[in-house]
């Protein structure tokens, strides 16, 4: 073990011994940005960023996976902090799978900010409709430039986060867009295999009643410990999906979605006029629990913001009409909705013909299904 790591594992095996829950250390926080800049002076065996980087991943994985203590630690991988060109004009400065072999997991920080990496596309009211949007998933599903420019150093290891959420400073996104906005990153990363899922950050940095700076508003608590509506969104979905246990297999469940497009649909409180059909985007992921039932969230996921508006524009989407077809016999169905203060509702459903017809809004819906 290098000696310069052994105080690592030490404080870490402390640590666990003594209670805590340690089971996973991360590389260099954005050291583009901190070990590149000259004031900091951050070096790792006489060498700057990137080098001294991949040099120091290399050997903190070493270390960690020497000890018995410590080998099923995960290792994650260092993130980067600036925006970089996935058409390679502006290229990642970390080697593709240069450190394939030095994490158990990569890292990236997609905030979800606009995606310039897209085709330009005018929808939901919005001139080049990514470019111009803030939803979770913006940058990793349909373009992933956040995929395509983060995660090459680390193939074929998968991806976790570090950071990602919002600000709920005025520039950014409301309180109420931030309780639609935080359940429905957790899902998207999840549907897309990002191992592990971390919100920056708990608690807002410092107070700010104007709400005029970014960085004092990204928790999902206030500055003075009382909850914003996305905390108890967040903790209400937990409290819904948690299962605890062994581990076990899943069966599957034999359904389909018909998702009708909305035309001509008249956004409230405005003259603005939009069809929505792009039938693709209410996501969904099924998930189940030990006692056999599943777990259907949904979601119309589109963006509640017009970005290139100073400050944002908000949108109020419509919810997609949708067909849930099930191929099995169900015995009963419940489905769960969020409210503006995050706030779960539980309303008994019954099918017909083995069918649910569902509006599947902005906000997450969650179907329980007893076979």
């Amino acid at each position: 073990m290098k000696k310069r790591f052994r105080p690592i594992v030490n404080r870490i095996k402390a640590a666990n011994r003594a209670g805590a829950k340690i089971d996973a250390v991360e590389g260099p926080n954005e050291p583009d940005l901190f070990w590149a800049a000259s004031r900091f002076n951050k070096r790792y065996k006489g060498q700057r960023f990137p080098a001294g980087v991949i040099a120091f991943q290399k050997d903190l994985y070493a270390a960690i996976k020497r000890d018995p203590v410590t080998v099923k630690i995960k290792v994650i991988g260092p993130s980067l902090g600036v925006t970089y060109d996935p058409g390679g004009g502006n290229p990642n400065p970390l080697p593709p799978r240069s450190l394939a072999n030095a994490v158990d997991w990569g890292n990236f920080h997609p905030y979800p900010g606009g995606n310039p990496f897209s085709y330009p596309f005018d929808y939901n009211t919005t001139q080049k409709y990514y470019w111009n949007s803030n939803f979770p998933s913006v940058n990793i599903d349909e373009f992933p430039y956040a995929f395509d420019t983060y995660s090459p150093p680390f193939k074929p290891k998968p991806m976790a986060t570090t950071e990602t959420g919002y600000s709920t400073f005025k520039q950014w996104v409301s309180e109420k867009v931030h309780a639609k906005y935080m359940p429905r990153l957790f899902l998207e990363f999840f549907r897309k295999n990002v191992q592990r899922i971390c919100s920056y950050e708990f608690v807002d940095a410092f107070a700010d009643p104007g709400k005029s700076n970014r960085e004092a508003n990204f928790g999902l608590l206030r500055h003075n410990l009382t909850p914003k509506p996305a905390y108890t969104a967040v903790q209400n979905l937990i409290k819904l999906l948690r299962d605890p246990g062994s581990r076990f297999t899943p069966s599957q469940l034999a359904y389909s979605l018909n998702v009708r497009p909305v035309r001509n649909y008249r956004e409230p409180n405005s003259n603005r006029v939009a069809t929505y059909d792009r039938t693709q985007y209410v996501h969904h992921v099924l998930l189940q629990k030990r006692d056999r039932s599943f777990y259907l969230a949904l979601w119309h996921e589109v963006s509640s913001y017009d970005t290139s508006a100073k400050p944002p524009r908000e949108i109020q989407p419509p919810a997609m009409p949708t067909t849930l077809k099930l191929q099995q016999p169900i015995r009963s169905t419940v489905i769960y909705t969020f409210d503006d203060n995050g706030n779960l509702k539980m309303t008994p459903a019954k099918l017909t013909n083995n069918q649910l017809e569902l509006k599947v809004s902005d906000r997450v819906t969650i179907v329980k299904l007893v076979p």
